[in-house]
């Protein structure tokens, strides 16, 4: 880039917010577009005139939000569109972003979940099972309470995942619970779709107290099916990633 499209930002402002607004505003504007390599941060901390800590403090949240990718080597990158969204072209481009890693991580969870339920019906002992219980029994109680609703369900899947005693699922979860909330938000929109997501849940916890393998993979999947289904619905896309 040989004229700088970022401008300063004051010191009296929350540093990385205001840069992730700019960052925003101009993928929204045409001025930085889906593929595009970022410059360094060296080059980014001069133009913005801000520090190197609050340019990764906005990255974490771009990067959380699929809007920006990292390379390991090379530099960081506007995300591609998915090419579903582009067809059906409904959106502004910081939103087709954001559904773009909505639908990567539903296929990442797809892919994961089931080993992670699989593992945590060999692995899980009494004090799992109990925990997990536990984060279901809240999440019975957060029907009187909706909006304090997903953080519960982010944390009946964090519960599995410490089950598996596998420290990189576990791992995964954690960086990944902002994808998570931005899913559920997308989902448990209706008391009818959260009773659904409930009980698709206990089948999960069911067949793992059990020990049935089987059982707990194929519960897993019904669940991502119908998690997959209602994110569809609620994003107006009318087919999944290809």
């Amino acid at each position: 880039m040989s004229k700088s499209i970022f401008s300063g930002v004051r010191r009296t402002e929350r540093l990385y917010e205001k840069i992730v607004e700019q960052i925003r505003d101009l993928i929204q504007e045409g001025k930085l577009k889906p593929g595009d390599r970022l410059p360094s941060e060296r080059e980014l901390a001069e133009d913005l005139g801000c520090s190197r800590t609050s340019l990764r403090e906005a990255f974490r949240v771009l990067e959380s939000e699929g809007i920006v990718i990292s390379k390991p080597g090379g530099g960081r990158f506007i995300q591609h569109f998915d090419q579903g969204l582009v067809m059906e072209y409904r959106f502004n481009p910081v939103d087709m972003l954001e559904k773009t890693a909505i639908l990567y991580f539903l296929e990442a969870r797809e892919t994961l979940e089931p080993k992670i339920a699989e593992l945590a019906s060999l692995r899980a002992n009494d004090e799992d099972i109990q925990k997990i219980e536990s984060v279901l029994f809240r999440m019975e109680e957060k029907l009187k309470y909706p909006n304090e609703a997903v953080q519960e369900d982010s944390n009946f899947h964090m519960a599995l995942a410490e089950a598996t005693k596998n420290f990189v699922f576990v791992s995964m979860m954690e960086t990944n619970l902002n994808l998570v909330r931005q899913v559920r938000k997308q989902t448990l929109i209706s008391p009818e779709r959260y009773i659904e997501s409930l009980a698709e849940h206990r089948a999960i916890l069911e067949a793992v107290k059990n020990r049935d393998v089987q059982a707990a993979i194929d519960a897993t999947n019904i669940h991502l099916q119908s998690l997959r289904k209602n994110v569809l619905k609620n994003i107006q896309i009318s087919k999944p990633v290809e």
